[in-house]
């Protein structure tokens, strides 16, 4: 009997020991708080920095004290002797020209169209030759070739006046183009003397906008600048007074920005790198590493340079643009998630229903207030994203009841 009670008393006290622990743990610890912060996948691959592209220039002049109409695109590619821009003694000399010119275009129309009223070109052919046109149009359009564009436009407005020309129609258009050259002869005698025209002096993209940093900012320039001698470079406004415009004189074009030697210490010469443009760019351009300098006050000129879309960079000088050196993924976390195990491996608490699991990460780069860890998804003891991190100042192991 003494045995049985002995026992008895003995179950009661464990019993209420397990019923107090339980009681304990459920208790909210002032000390205990944490928050979570769930690991995200991310991609980092360069740098943002701002600088300035630099070209073979040469400033265009011509027209002085006269209205100045500019007859070439932005990036518009000119040969030597070809015209790029009207002068006109004032504004009815201006607007005589325009009726010149579209006088010019009725003209080149009219007897397209004539020449050919009397063939044998059947609806169907004149049908697929004005669909190649407007193909050819689009197509000269998007290279900027607008030159190519224009003939193209005009030669499909003759088509489609041709496609539409009956026997009648032929006996009132060559009157129409009689009376149409009385008119543009008239026009000419009176426009002979009060208007004129400026021609490329060499051949280049051209570009109506100049900053004086034509003759400042060259390819020779950066053949042997400093980052001082960069910094102080000032545009000369006196190169270009009068400039009307600019000719871009070599495909090959420059993107030069100071930048600290830690920031592109992965790259060397001749490596090549997408560069992503803020301005005037549809998409990354593939760029060289043309030319490191030396480091001065802890700072070195990046040179970078392409032969590719010159028609993008014959206006713009100042860009900010993102320069992908490097190629890295992984998971973000806080710093103040990391701990470090004695044997100097890094790791992190996730969160596992009401428990801290600890998981060893590999830190690969440092952005801001987080790392960038490596992401393994060999095994799921490895952090994974949407794994909650826990955050805390409290001591953490393996197992630890988290109880907020």
């Amino acid at each position: 009997m003494k045995g049985e009670k002995f026992l008895r008393i003995i179950v009661i006290l464990l019993i209420v020991a397990v019923a107090g622990y339980l009681l304990i743990s459920l208790i909210p610890d002032p000390t205990n708080s944490y928050t979570t912060y769930k690991a995200v996948h991310y991609e980092v691959g360069g740098i943002s920095t701002s600088g300035f592209v630099v070209r073979s220039e040469q400033p265009v002049t011509g027209g002085a004290g006269s209205i100045v109409v500019l007859t070439r695109a932005e990036g518009e590619k000119v040969a030597k002797g070809y015209p790029v821009a009207s002068t006109f003694r004032d504004e009815s000399a201006r607007d005589r020209q325009d009726r010149i010119d579209r006088l010019e275009q009725e003209l080149a129309q009219m007897n397209y169209a004539y020449s050919f009223s009397s063939s044998g070109a059947d609806s169907a052919t004149l049908d697929a030759d004005i669909l190649h046109l407007m193909n050819q149009v689009t197509i000269y359009h998007a290279r900027r070739e607008n030159e190519f564009a224009d003939s193209a436009a005009e030669d499909l407005k003759s088509t489609v006046l041709r496609r539409y020309l009956s026997a009648d129609d032929a006996k009132t258009l060559w009157q129409r183009i009689s009376e149409t050259k009385e008119q543009l002869n008239e026009l000419y005698a009176q426009a002979k003397a009060e208007s004129g025209t400026v021609r490329a002096p060499v051949s280049g993209y051209f570009s109506g906008m100049t900053d004086g940093y034509e003759g400042v900012l060259t390819p020779d320039f950066l053949e042997t600048a400093t980052v001082s001698q960069f910094r102080a470079a000032r545009p000369d406004q006196a190169a270009v007074a009068g400039a009307i415009g600019k000719l871009v004189t070599s495909p090959k074009w420059y993107y030069v920005a100071v930048v600290s030697p830690k920031e592109i210490s992965g790259i060397k010469l001749g490596d090549r790198i997408d560069v992503s443009f803020v301005y005037d760019f549809y998409q990354a351009v593939r760029m060289r590493v043309e030319r490191i300098s030396p480091s001065e006050d802890g700072e070195c000129l990046l040179i970078l340079s392409s032969q590719q879309s010159i028609q993008n960079a014959v206006s713009t000088r100042k860009q900010t643009a993102d320069l992908l050196t490097e190629e890295m993924s992984g998971l973000l976390v806080p710093k103040a998630a990391i701990y470090a195990d004695p044997d100097g491996t890094s790791c992190v608490y996730v969160l596992d229903g009401a428990t801290a699991r600890k998981k060893t990460v590999q830190i690969i780069k440092d952005i801001g207030e987080q790392y960038l860890v490596t992401l393994d998804r060999s095994s799921i003891a490895n952090l994974w994203p949407e794994d909650e991190v826990i955050l805390t100042k409290e001591k953490m192991y393996d197992g630890k009841v988290m109880v907020k």
